[in-house]
């Protein structure tokens, strides 16, 4: 059997179902890639991964790792001289592998795409989407990009080698991917790449996501920030909400698309981003605690 030419790396810390539906579209989408699993769940989920998908690569962890952490211990493990990062509530449709790759024989060491709502029964699968992914929603721009998302992205062996430190950090590719601009890596972007996003977060989980979230982010900017930096981003952190929610209205109308779900939407957004100043400021404050183990 001929080696694989890609690895899929899956953070996992959701568990199943989400985990068992990620790994079914891989299956049927992606038959001819390495998938390597980065669990840290349970042990009922990983029993049922090694009976369903024996085929996959399984890394179990029994203490409590950060979504960072995990993909980094999936590349670590990875095998192809390709690897794309995905998370465990991704669907991955027809082509996706086979775009990649395409890309990335093309001459392109980083490249990603679009990521597309799969969870759109409620008001709020909008709002939880829009907060997180508005800036990569489908269509994603074609080329050369100043960002891509983290979990939608793959990466070549010289890219991985440029990030080898910064990834045994755990960290965001808000971190990673500046990193490689200043190496010279350029990121591509090729809109039919996409990713769905099929997690339908509840009211009070998506809260407690982008508070956790918004604190652990602060936290990992104090260092170089600087006391003084600290102070300046602590006191000016209120105005985030009519800044993030500019950017969000502005990704969407640039589109031309989903503008009712925006309208719809927009209470929701406006409070999870309250939610996300709120962190951001403990974190300027108090450093990140714990919060980076609770991002799911």
């Amino acid at each position: 059997m001929a080696e694989p030419a890609l690895s899929v790396v899956v953070a996992s810390v959701n568990g199943m179902p989400y985990l068992g539906e990620c790994l079914a579209s891989l299956q049927a989408n992606a038959p001819e890639a390495e998938v390597v699993v980065a669990d840290w769940t349970d042990e009922a989920t990983r029993r049922e991964v090694r009976e369903r998908w024996p085929q996959v690569r399984l890394l179990s962890f029994d203490r409590p790792m950060a979504v960072p952490e995990l993909r980094a211990e999936g590349i670590a493990a990875a095998q192809a001289p390709y690897v794309a990062v995905i998370e465990d509530h991704c669907l991955v449709p027809p082509d996706w592998s086979r775009r990649i790759l395409e890309a990335h024989r093309a001459g392109h060491a980083v490249v990603g795409g679009s990521i597309r709502n799969a969870a759109t029964g409620r008001t709020r699968d909008w709002a939880a989407f829009l907060c997180e992914y508005s800036e990569h929603m489908e269509p994603a721009p074609a080329g050369e990009v100043p960002t891509l998302p983290g979990m939608n992205v793959s990466y070549d062996r010289r890219a991985l080698e440029a990030l080898a430190e910064l990834l045994r950090e755990g960290r965001w590719e808000t971190d990673l991917h500046p990193q490689l601009l200043r190496a010279g890596y350029a990121l591509y972007s090729d809109p039919a790449i996409a990713i769905e996003h099929a997690k339908d977060f509840g009211l009070r989980e998506f809260l407690s996501q982008r508070y956790h979230y918004a604190r652990s982010y602060a936290g990992m900017r104090n260092e170089s920030l600087g006391g003084r930096g600290r102070f300046l981003h602590l006191v000016g952190s209120p105005l985030l909400v009519p800044v993030l929610y500019r950017r969000i209205a502005r990704n969407v109308l640039r589109r031309q698309e989903h503008r009712r779900e925006l309208a719809q939407a927009t209470p929701l957004i406006l409070l999870y981003l309250g939610v996300w100043t709120v962190g951001e400021a403990v974190g300027y404050a108090f450093g990140g605690g714990r919060s980076l183990l609770k991002v799911r």
